[in-house]
């Protein structure tokens, strides 16, 4: 009688385990599809079938996002920040730009030099963050405390737009004929994109990341632990959320939520429509200063620590994790393939 409780015991204990393995299998990672070296400083950005991103080197890459071969590369000379930037038109660009203050403009497809510029050795040259295009312009800042509009054909300055006395630390963001700017003093700008005269705009308590705009709206957050929503056509606000944790990274927005890092290592989700906080999730990994991404019914999360987890966006819950090295830059998805760099590699990871 033993034995056949004992026996039985063990194959009600291998039938749960196989459940729950498959449970978790139809909705988890499945493992690395490929990855290849770079000690990657830029964010990633994926047009069509390629990933572009730059390293710490001055390298610029194009890489097949289906295998991990390199397409094309072109060195700088200068380590590359920010978020290269797409811009099609008369002919399809990528732009890149270095902390030095080098920017290069790239044919999208085969990496020819469009055009070059090469910085002054002075500090007012060095570039804070990332860039944004739109109505034929190309937007940098820099680290005087200037926001830059280059012409995207030539490289030359069209207008600059001077900042409060703290300076400007995040990237500008394109949106419908305007350009919206956070500023390290809590200022929010929103600027004419084609003459860089200040139309309008608002602030909060501290520091203001990179803005977002979806439907009509725009979306800022902050270091003082804020979050608002502001309807572009007449400068409306919305609604504002503040959650006493400083935010560090600009919203994810998809399918009604919003989606943000904070500084105590929190990864925390918004109603789109009234600012009510969802849920929020702990990852125990530190700062969460990559931005998250919202697809396919899940958040991707990448606390700096380390990790890659996996939640549902309806409710917070963790539906699988995968370790590796912490992750500082925005990584990308695309058809069930999450794109990161981490430990001076760029993983693509099948879930």
């Amino acid at each position: 009688m033993k034995t056949k409780k004992s026996f039985s015991l063990i194959l009600t204990l291998a039938f749960l385990f196989s459940f729950a393995a498959g449970q978790k299998t139809a909705c988890a990672f499945h493992g690395v599809r490929w990855q290849i070296d770079a000690s990657v400083t830029s964010n990633i950005t994926l047009y069509e079938n390629n990933l572009y991103f730059g390293d710490s080197i001055g390298n610029c890459y194009a890489v097949n996002k289906n295998n991990g071969s390199v397409v094309w590369s072109y060195n700088t000379g200068g380590s590359i920040i920010g978020t290269p930037v797409v811009f099609s038109d008369k002919e399809s660009k990528i732009l890149f730009v270095a902390a030095d203050g080098g920017m290069v403009c790239l044919n999208l497809y085969d990496g020819s030099v469009i055009w070059e510029y090469d910085p002054n050795d002075n500090q007012s040259e060095a570039v804070n963050d990332g860039s944004a295009a739109g109505d034929g312009l190309f937007f940098v800042v820099k680290d005087d405390a200037k926001l830059y509009a280059l012409d995207v054909e030539t490289g030359r300055k069209v207008w600059t737009f001077k900042g409060g006395d703290q300076g400007l630390r995040t990237s500008p963001a394109y949106y419908d004929g305007l350009i919206f700017l956070g500023e390290y003093n809590g200022i929010f700008d929103i600027l004419d994109a084609k003459t860089g005269k200040r139309i309008n705009g608002g602030g909060a308590g501290g520091a203001v990341n990179t803005p977002e705009a979806n439907d009509g709206n725009i979306y800022f957050s902050s270091w003082d632990g804020s979050i608002q929503a502001v309807k572009i056509k007449s400068v409306i606000p919305l609604w504002n959320t503040n959650i006493k944790d400083p935010i560090v990274t600009s919203p994810a927005i998809s399918g009604g939520i919003i989606a943000v890092g904070t500084g105590r290592g929190l990864v925390i989700a918004f109603d789109e429509k009234n600012g009510e906080m969802l849920w929020n999730f702990d990852p125990h990994g530190g700062s969460v200063s990559a931005k998250p991404i919202i697809a396919n019914g899940k958040v991707f999360a990448c606390p700096e620590g380390g990790s890659v987890y996996e939640l549902n966006s309806k409710t917070g819950r963790l539906i699988d994790k995968f370790e590796t090295e912490g992750i500082s830059v925005n990584p990308t998805y695309s058809d069930g393939i999450f794109y990161f760099s981490s430990g001076g590699k760029v993983i693509a990871l099948s879930e």
